[in-house]
């Protein structure tokens, strides 16, 4: 309970979904990415599912002043995507945001998560300092993720350039996991793991995929991006994948993400593979499947002004400057666009 506002951090209910969409226009306008957070119907669906737990700041009057919610990518995903963060204007500088981060833990728990991942904008750091407040790491960057349209009213925005965003992990109860990982990047995976104290063995096995590689793509026309994620890595992985390219590239897409399963031996030789075909380190995400850990690479097809990219401390400008660095030698050495 906010006692400034006498308001309630509290679940959202269905009926408070108008509520909820006059919330997103007022911090947004009609700028929002995630057009779900307009669609009143398709809101009521994806709750009812369980796949989004949404935290709310209600107003004695029944307004909907913030929101922050859990969100599933499905039943394979067991660490959620911890986003979907909006403070009224109006009403920010009351700790709202905090009072519904500190309810979004406790729901967490309550689920018996191991953990969940988050993206923080990288205009401004506040976001990312409520997230290193409950003490979590930063595992990535995302480079020009979301559209240049998107403002948010009150904070600096940048509309000549695509916004990055920053990924955090939030570990609740952690499961340990072999992670195979090229040799080349093995160092930078030993960081992560021991600057997010989570368990991991690390090792860089040559091993190659046999059989047919299975993948499931998802389009996300509104932020002009795709998400090809590998289900199983055969030897047939880059044939595979360029098919899938072809398609996508069509679209004029800003950006393709493609995410590799880091429990499968031939994950290694995998991420080499797909360098030679322009991706390159995006973000580590723990315990993301049921089966284990994932490594989400980046394909960037938009020139993107990485100077606006703003880190709320030391960790966080590292891995900035590592993803910046591959970015660059990865273009390089396939003669791509580069920072």
């Amino acid at each position: 309970m906010n006692n400034d506002l006498s308001l309630e951090i509290t679940l959202l209910e269905l009926a408070d979904i108008p509520q909820l969409v006059n919330c997103v226009r007022n911090c947004y306008g009609e700028s929002y990415p995630n057009t779900l957070m307009y669609d009143k119907q398709g809101l009521e669906e994806i709750i009812q599912k369980k796949l989004m737990h949404s935290v709310v700041a209600k107003l004695n009057n029944g307004q909907i002043v913030g929101h922050c919610a859990l969100t599933f990518d499905g039943a394979h995903n067991v660490s959620p995507e911890a986003g979907k963060m909006m403070v009224d204007p109006s009403f920010r500088g009351h700790h709202i945001a905090e009072s519904m981060a500190k309810k979004r833990i406790d729901i967490a728990n309550e689920l018996a998560l191991p953990g969940f991942w988050t993206e923080c904008v990288t205009n401004h750091v506040y976001s990312q300092h409520e997230m290193i407040a409950f003490n979590a790491k930063e595992i990535g960057l995302f480079i020009g993720d979301t559209p240049a349209t998107i403002s948010m009213k009150g904070l600096e925005n940048h509309p000549d350039t695509r916004m990055s965003l920053l990924t955090f992990y939030l570990s609740l109860n952690d499961r340990p996991h072999t992670l195979f990982i090229p040799t080349h990047h093995a160092g930078h995976a030993k960081v992560l793991a021991n600057d997010s104290n989570l368990e991991r063995k690390i090792v860089s096995p040559k091993t190659k995929g046999s059989g047919t590689t299975t993948f499931h793509t998802v389009l996300n026309s509104s932020i002009q991006t795709a998400n090809i994620s590998i289900d199983r890595i055969g030897s047939d992985l880059i044939p595979a994948v360029n098919h899938e390219l072809r398609k996508l590239e069509a679209l004029d897409l800003a950006s393709i993400y493609l995410d590799i399963p880091l429990e499968q031996e031939a994950a290694a030789n995998a991420y080499c593979e797909l360098e030679s075909i322009g991706f390159f380190w995006g973000s580590w995400m723990p315990n993301f499947t049921t089966k284990g850990d994932s490594l989400r690479l980046q394909k960037i097809y938009q020139a993107v002004d990485v100077e606006t990219i703003l880190c709320a401390r030391t960790q966080g400008n590292d891995i900035k400057n590592y993803v910046i660095s591959e970015w660059a030698r990865v273009a390089q050495n396939k003669n791509l666009s580069r920072p």
